[in-house]
């Protein structure tokens, strides 16, 4: 039965230098130069890659008449220093595994050897280093099944914890809102306190008024009233 991962590679984004590559034992030297040249256009895609950055190309025309259904899966690690590179001959092989294998290898590169040796290394000089680890992750991630159930639940937990970071979002949302509502509700009682005050000492300062107008009116004809009266008087 032939191996469904036939090649593992690790190289610079920055000068494109390939520090490191593995390949299935039984692998056609075709078909090692179809996945080399493969990588080669895959580095010059991604000189502006971003963290994260990934895609998946089958191989050209050309190369696939060594390798019926290869494709190459690639991924820019979270420092976007390095593309990891992985070489699947089937075409049904899960996208999303493909891609874990591939921050598997990233974060384990990164542990193994550290940022200052993938920064300065020479194209080839990390193939040993990491052949070991290279290897097994070839032999562990060959069966897509035993990682595809995995792959699928961190997916899920990964998707639940953007919607509770949206909720909580939205939450801290309403809560100002709430806040704001609850401002302009208080200023919006002060006043109407403010209003009725001074709605009270209109109402006073008229009915002041309104008894002194009263009072001289009272005057006036009390005053009228005496000076008709006062002949009488007399």
């Amino acid at each position: 039965m032939a191996e469904t991962i036939v090649f593992l590679g690790v190289a610079r984004i920055q000068d494109q230098a390939v520090l490191a590559t593995c390949y299935e034992k039984n692998v056609l030297n075709e078909e090692k130069k179809a996945y080399e040249t493969a990588l080669a256009a895959a580095l010059d895609r991604a000189k502006t890659a971003y963290p994260g950055w990934r895609e998946s190309r089958p191989l050209d025309s050309d190369d696939r008449a060594s390798c019926e259904s290869g494709i190459l899966y690639t991924f820019a690690d979270p420092q976007a220093l390095c593309l990891l590179a992985v070489g699947i001959r089937d075409a049904d092989y899960p996208e999303r595994v493909a891609v874990q294998l591939l921050r598997e290898l990233a974060d384990k590169a990164r542990n193994s050897q550290g940022d200052e040796v993938l920064l300065e290394a020479k194209s080839g000089s990390l193939s040993k280093p990491l052949r070991k680890l290279m290897t097994d992750m070839m032999r562990t991630y060959n069966d897509a099944g035993a990682h595809d159930k995995t792959t699928e639940v961190r997916e899920k937990v990964d998707q639940l914890k953007g919607i509770m970071q949206d909720n909580v979002k939205k939450i801290l949302e309403t809560h100002v809102t709430l806040e704001s509502l609850e401002d302009s509700s208080s200023s919006m009682s002060s006043q109407a306190n403010k209003f009725l005050k001074q709605s009270v000492d209109l109402r006073r300062q008229i009915q002041f008024r309104n008894l002194k107008i009263k009072a001289l009116f009272g005057t006036c004809v009390a005053a009228v009233i005496l000076y008709i009266a006062m002949p009488f008087i007399n």
